[in-house]
């Protein structure tokens, strides 16, 4: 994904990141892998995590492998690794080309202090996301996942696409990226990646609900947030540390 570059996510997830332009740039394929260590053997996986990331080195691997340390919530201390930026048919040649190895290779380095791991496919969605003007990587995300109800997706884009217009006329500086699960759990479910350039970044000034206010006036800014959680059935938080020690990122 470059999840950082920015879902940064996400989710999971999750990208690339896309200088905001009046025409988004396609929607993009991301691979996640949130894997989960065995307990007292973190420090034997991120040894093996390194050396099975200088494998893809030597394949001249051509994918970049992001790789993001969970900081809070139920899932702290697994790890998200991320490919994004892909179309469905690389993703196809990729796997012909490289996955069968990749996969023995993986086991060999990692197998014996890896508890479960599991793979998603998510969509991102740049039409729908407030894209970073910067490819810069950030070293921390915001991940927030939404359980939707079923036949509720084109209320709550509808309502996502009125929030990032209210956020663009105020000029609300955080960058948001939006995805959808393609493949790999509980359906329909959304997800926005958030980078930050730090923990002071969780809390911006105006915050986005006094940026809603001020565009729309405290009524419409209400109706339209309620608008968006009415289609919600569940949403969960994290925040990932990217750990580019663990990553391979080619040149």
């Amino acid at each position: 994904m470059r999840l950082v570059k920015l879902f940064c996510c996400a989710l999971l997830v999750l990208a690339p990141a896309f200088a905001s332009a009046q025409t988004p740039p396609p929607d993009s394929v991301s691979e996640v892998l949130r894997q989960k260590v065995r307990p007292g053997t973190v420090q034997d996986y991120e040894a093996s995590r390194k050396k099975h990331m200088a494998w893809h080195k030597a394949q001249n691997d051509t994918w970049a492998w992001e790789v993001f340390e969970v900081m809070t919530g139920p899932e702290t201390g697994s790890y998200l690794i991320a490919s994004g930026g892909h179309q469905w048919k690389e993703m196809e040649a990729w796997v012909a080309k490289m996955a069968d190895a990749d996969a023995v290779d993986s086991q060999a380095s990692m197998g014996p202090y890896i508890a479960s791991t599991e793979r998603t496919y998510w969509t991102q969605l740049n039409a729908l996301s407030r894209l970073p003007t910067s490819q810069a990587l950030s070293p921390l995300i915001t991940l927030t996942t939404y359980h939707v109800k079923p036949g509720s997706d084109a209320a709550l884009r509808a309502a996502i696409t009125k929030v990032n217009a209210a956020l663009d006329a105020g000029k609300f500086p955080l960058r948001t990226i939006w995805y959808v699960l393609t493949n790999g759990g509980s359906s329909p479910t959304y997800a926005v990646v958030g980078p930050r350039a730090g923990l002071g970044e969780m809390a911006p000034s105006p915050s986005l609900l006094e940026v809603l206010e001020k565009q729309l006036g405290k009524t419409a800014a209400d109706a339209l947030v309620k608008s968006f959680f009415d289609n919600v059935v569940s949403a969960n938080t994290e925040l990932l540390r990217l750990r580019t020690d663990l990553s391979y990122l080619p040149n």
